[in-house]
C-alpha cells in the first residue's frame, strides 16, 4: 500500500501514545492496552523517566534550585529521545506493538498550561515518531508528589518555585488542553477517551 510505514522504511510494529494529567490512570490504561495484545506481540510499556533524569533531578535536591516549566520541558525531551531509542523503535523494529506512557501531547499539555508558545513546543517535539494510535485518559490527578505521573511532577516544582499558581490550577490547565486536543470517543477504559490516527493531532 503506498504510504504505508513499511514502504517509507519505518519498523512494522505498531505504537500506542497514551497521554493524560494522571500518572497512575495513564500507566494503567497503558498495561491495558499491551494486555489486550497477543502475547508474541507484546512489547511492553515505555514510561517517563526511563533515563533516570528526573530521578536525578529529585535527588539533586534544594541546591539546584526549581527548575523553570522550559527546563522540565527540555528533559522530558531529552527522556523521551531516550525511551525512543532503547525501548520503542527496538520493539517496533520487531513488529512489536509498544505503548508509551505518557507520549508528546501530555509534555505539550503542560507546557501550554505553564505560558510555553505552541509553536516552540511543537518543534521541540519533531523528532518523535508518529504513533499508530492515540489515547487521552481524561482522569484527575493524583494528590501525592513524587514521580506519579510528568504533569503532577512538573506541575508540583513549578507551584514549589513560586511560578504563581498552584499545583492543582496547573494541572487542570494541562487537563482541559489535553481535552481540547483530542477529538473523542468513548474507550474501553473506564477513564479513558481514544481516538486512532495515523497522523500528527493538528491542535496544540
Amino acid at each position: 500500500m503506498a504510504g504505508s510505514r513499511q514502504d517509507r522504511g519505518r519498523p512494522s510494529g505498531k505504537l500506542i501514545a497514551v497521554d493524560g494529567v494522571s500518572g497512575v490512570a495513564v500507566k494503567a490504561a497503558a498495561k491495558d492496552e499491551i494486555a489486550a495484545v497477543k502475547r508474541g506481540q507484546r512489547g511492553g510499556v515505555s514510561e517517563w523517566d526511563a533515563s533516570g533524569v528526573f530521578d536525578d533531578l529529585v535527588v539533586a535536591g534544594e541546591e539546584a534550585g526549581e527548575p523553570s516549566a522550559r527546563t522540565l520541558v527540555l528533559l522530558y525531551a531529552a527522556d523521551l529521545a531516550f525511551r525512543l531509542r532503547w525501548e520503542i523503535r527496538p520493539a517496533l523494529a520487531e513488529g512489536r506493538v509498544v505503548a508509551a506512557a505518557p507520549y508528546v501531547v501530555t509534555a505539550i499539555a503542560f507546557g501550554r498550561a505553564a505560558g510555553l508558545p505552541g509553536g516552540w513546543l511543537k518543534n521541540l517535539f519533531s523528532f518523535a515518531a508518529r504513533p499508530d494510535e492515540a489515547r487521552c485518559v481524561d482522569a484527575a490527578p493524583t494528590r501525592g508528589g513524587g514521580l506519579a505521573g510528568f504533569v503532577e511532577f512538573g506541575c508540583e516544582r513549578l507551584s514549589a518555585g513560586g511560578y504563581g499558581l498552584t499545583r492543582n490550577q496547573l494541572t487542570d490547565r494541562a487537563r482541559r488542553h489535553l481535552q481540547r486536543t483530542f477529538l473523542t470517543r468513548v474507550g474501553p477504559h473506564p477513564h479513558a477517551q481514544t481516538r486512532s490516527r495515523r497522523k500528527p493531532l493538528a491542535r496544540i
